[in-house]
């Protein structure tokens, strides 16, 4: 039983965008998917690309129909939820304050934080906070 080929047919326009995609795509994904794109378009079978790129079949068959059905954004990644932020906006601003009040003093830090905004975080999750904003 052999296996429907499957070619995609690329614009001029088309075929800029995802040769951009290819060569300054921000995340690695978008320019693997691109390539895929791209190496169907040129020709070559599903079964070679996925050689050529190392993933499944099925992915560069999904590649293609994400590719079909909505351009470029079917390339993209899409937004993922992940955890909650431990500490609110509000939060962050009394920490900054209370970093003011007592720099270089976390465990100090630490206990007046807790205790101005009632929020139970170890001095771990207020460190790491700290890094990433100041």
């Amino acid at each position: 039983m052999s296996r429907r080929l499957r070619f995609v047919s690329l614009t001029p326009d088309q075929q800029r965008i995802l040769n951009e995609a290819y060569q300054y795509g921000e995340k690695r994904a978008l320019r693997r998917r691109a390539h895929a794109i791209l190496l169907n378009h040129k020709g070559h079978t599903i079964n070679q690309i996925r050689d050529i790129i190392g993933v499944k079949r099925d992915t560069v068959s999904t590649w293609l129909s994400q590719w079909e059905a909505d351009g470029i954004e079917g390339l993209q990644d899409k937004p993922r939820e992940g955890r909650p932020h431990l500490l609110s906006e509000s939060d962050l601003a009394v920490l900054e304050q209370l970093v003011e009040e007592y720099p270089h003093q976390l465990p100090v830090l630490h206990a007046k934080f807790q205790e101005q905004t009632g929020n139970v975080v170890s001095q771990d999750t207020l460190r790491r906070a700290l890094k990433k904003r100041l």
